[in-house]
């Protein structure tokens, strides 16, 4: 994925509810762990 925090508000919106519920289940245990961290 590109830069999250400069890219997500525009794509969110129309990408998300489509992609997510896909991707999430592969993503999200890999990604998570490393860039929640910098979400909190």
């Amino acid at each position: 994925l590109p830069n999250l925090p400069t890219y997500l508000p525009t794509y969110l919106p129309t990408y998300l509810p489509t992609y997510l519920p896909t991707y999430l289940p592969t993503y999200l245990p890999t990604y998570l762990p490393t860039y929640l961290p910098t979400l909190t």
